[in-house]
């Protein structure tokens, strides 16, 4: 009898643990809390950072924090998060500032995010992601989450503005071809056409050399070295390209880029079947 009333009594202070255990996972205050502030965040003005303007890129977002059923919210924090396009590697989060009067800017320039994690402009690559989080200050505790109406972050991705297409002088300084001294430079007009996102096309990539009333036409019967090019954070590359004798890559050691101020293009091509290539310098008309 006395063993029954023991067992009995252990089975009642078993169940007694599992209810308070139970009722600890639960926190229904806490979880009333969650459900009693929001956050409400704007679409930023400029979705990416600019890789090609890396001292002046910023973005600018709102945000606002509802409290409900008593509770009020004082301010909110941004926590930020990098990740490395090349490595795949995420870091952070680092808290980057905080948004004291409600509703409220937040901007963030890409300096700054970089240098929440020790990175300089060298160490930012284009496709790299930084990711804005936030954490309400309210009356009863620190609460993360999106809310109803919101994104729980801000993906600020690392890109670069390009916008080439258009008319252009062109002038073209002429390292070898079949005619030299003849045609060491030629000036004439070309039109860069958008094909995609920072990819170009120009139906004569010689610069005159290979069009129709060129010398190469006249002789050989091109007419023009149509090429494809693109255009990352004011650097000019392209791959795959060819005349009608092998094929036209990028010269060695020259230059191909952009000039963010002016606009003038540069790029230094050569041909691989000839050995044909030159310098031609595009000028926004």
């Amino acid at each position: 009898m006395i063993k029954n009333n023991i067992g009995i009594l252990l089975l009642v202070f078993g169940l007694f643990c599992f209810t308070s255990c139970e009722d600890e996972t639960i926190k229904p205050f806490e979880q009333a809390s969650l459900e009693a502030a929001y956050l409400e965040i704007g679409t930023p003005d400029v979705g990416f950072f600019d890789k090609g303007n890396f001292d002046n890129a910023s973005s600018t977002f709102s945000v606002n924090a509802i409290g409900e059923g008593g509770v009020s919210v004082s301010s909110v924090d941004v926590i930020v998060y990098h990740k490395n396009s090349i490595t795949n590697v995420q870091t952070g989060p680092v808290s980057i500032g905080t948004v004291g009067s409600l509703p409220g800017d937040f901007t963030i320039s890409l300096v700054d995010a970089a240098a929440a994690f020790n990175l300089t402009e060298a160490d930012v690559n284009v496709g790299d992601i930084f990711d804005f989080f936030f954490e309400m200050q309210t009356s009863v505790g620190t609460l993360v989450q999106g809310g109803p109406v919101a994104p729980r972050s801000v993906k600020l991705p690392v890109s670069c503005v390009s916008d080439l297409a258009g008319m252009y002088d062109v002038t073209t300084t002429y390292g070898f071809h079949d005619f030299l001294p003849d045609f060491a430079t030629n000036t004439t007009t070309a039109e860069i056409v958008l094909e995609g996102d920072g990819l170009y096309s120009v139906a004569d990539f010689s610069g005159g050399l290979y069009a129709a009333d060129g010398p190469y036409g006249t002789a050989y019967g091109t007419t023009g070295l149509p090429l494809t090019f693109l255009d990352i954070c004011n650097s000019i590359s392209w791959t795959d390209q060819s005349d009608p004798w092998g094929a036209c890559i990028p010269l060695d050691g020259g230059t191909n880029s952009v000039d963010p101020v002016t606009g003038v293009i540069t790029v230094s091509w050569f041909c691989e079947g000839y050995g044909e290539n030159g310098v031609s310098v595009y000028t926004p008309q």
